[in-house]
């Protein structure tokens, strides 16, 4: 079967793999994939393509076309009217013009014209366009997508990994799907002689309150139930509003509060099989555990050599501190210099950590690491006093190099199996 895939993403991209293991020529549309030895790659826009003309070529020899394209976030070159709409509608024009011979769309369980959020109103007007279309079609509306390897499901793994749950109250229940289960609907659709211009509703076996899926989640990665905490409606809005978790925008919270789920015997009668659980099934916790350690241990760091540098420049009698420093051999007319230095660097230092832990790679944790080095060197040689001083002030400079050097061999460009993650 010759198929025009459309989209890289996380969903795209395996099923690509998997439909060239079964035999299919495939032809990629995508503005990022990069070339494959097996099938036709063509770096494109899809929101360029806003008319039916721009995708007769694209359409030429194939048989059966797949939509994968979306975004649960418009940015200032992407736009749901564009991506979810006017693009499509244009695609689908041109597929009845191409006489193709199947059309399958991707797009989301609560898609219609009258949904509460954005999101969801532009899937149900890009369904809308394709059921009026005269195209053999299927629509595949899935629930959330649990991906061991998608970024949204590991940020779900890392909070599941919290030594206290929220619970929020006021939530509907949820249906989460597991991707193996989406491709394997998808694959099988696609091998059909036709489609039957149906709507599939993709969903995990059992509705569930979201508190009770990170539990599941937490099960998989073979951790302990986790104590959880009501958080009432009100601090769920103010904590969107103040963007304080990504996963938790304004719009997020609208759909968790809607609910998102279906019938699932439909879904499973397809597969020939109940829907698999949509968790890890022997998962290590210590991915997900490092999702929240990481920034943690960064806000301390930066907490650390902030916090120094405040002190010294204004608690710490600057007398004592010029003491320190002739103790350990610097001359009057040099203490000025390293003192001020000194709070510079600490300073300097201090957001870098946080420059990280926004996301921005310093890669100054080396750095750090031989700073702390050799303030220890001189204090220990010059300052003995202070290594068997009862409170510990030079030993305590152990772990924080271990803990220096941990975050070096975990920063991205250190991780020998670090590849650019599919979202």
């Amino acid at each position: 079967m010759n198929i025009l895939l459309l989209g890289n993403g996380l969903i795209g991209s395996h099923l690509r793999d998997a439909l060239l293991i079964r035999g299919h020529q495939i032809r990629l549309l995508s503005r990022r994939a990069e070339a494959h030895p097996e099938c036709e790659v063509i770096q494109g826009d899809f929101a360029a393509l806003q008319n039916a003309a721009d995708w007769l070529p694209l359409l030429d020899g194939i048989d059966t076309v797949i939509n994968t394209v979306g975004i649960f976030a418009e940015s200032p070159r992407q736009s749901f009217t564009t991506l979810h709409c006017s693009a499509p509608q244009a695609l689908f024009a041109a597929c009845e013009a191409g006489k193709v011979k199947k059309v399958i769309h991707l797009s989301a369980l609560g898609a219609a014209a009258d949904a509460p959020t954005a999101y969801w109103r532009s899937k149900g007007l890009g369904d809308a366009a394709l059921m009026q279309s005269k195209l053999n079609w299927t629509i595949v509306r899935p629930s959330l997508i649990y991906a061991p390897d998608g970024v949204s499901s590991r940020a779900f793994c890392s909070i599941a990994s919290l030594p206290l749950l929220p619970d929020l109250q006021g939530v509907g229940e949820m249906q989460p799907v597991h991707l193996h289960d989406v491709l394997a609907l998808l694959i099988r659709v696609a091998e059909q002689p036709t489609a039957q211009q149906q709507i599939i509703n993709a969903v995990g076996p059992q509705a569930m309150p979201l508190t009770t899926w990170w539990q599941q989640l937490r099960q998989g990665m073979g951790m302990a139930r986790a104590i959880t905490l009501p958080v009432a409606a009100c601090l769920q809005s103010i904590a969107a509003k103040t963007a304080m978790l990504p996963l938790f925008q304004p719009d997020s919270l609208i759909m968790l509060r809607a609910g998102n789920c279906s019938d699932a015997a439909p879904f499973a009668a397809i597969l020939g099989r109940s829907p698999q659980a949509a968790a890890p099934v022997s998962g290590s916790a210590r991915d997900a555990l490092l999702g929240w350690l990481l920034p943690l241990l960064k806000l301390s760091m930066a907490l650390v050599w902030l916090g120094t540098a405040a002190v010294c420049l204004w608690v710490w009698p600057r007398a004592d501190s010029y003491q320190l420093l002739a103790e350990v051999g610097i001359p009057g007319a040099w203490q000025p210099l390293l003192f001020y230095g000194s709070v510079a660097m600490d300073s300097v230092f201090g957001l870098l950590c946080l420059l990280d832990l926004l996301g921005v790679q310093t890669r100054s944790w080396r750095l750090q690491w031989l700073l702390v080095l050799a303030y220890s060197i001189i204090i220990a040689i010059r300052l003995p006093q202070f290594l068997w001083h009862p409170f510990g002030p030079l030993l305590k400079n152990i772990p924080i190099m271990a803990l220096l050097l941990m975050l070096d061999l975990l920063s991205p460009s250190k991780r020998c199996y670090a590849a650019k993650p599919k979202s």
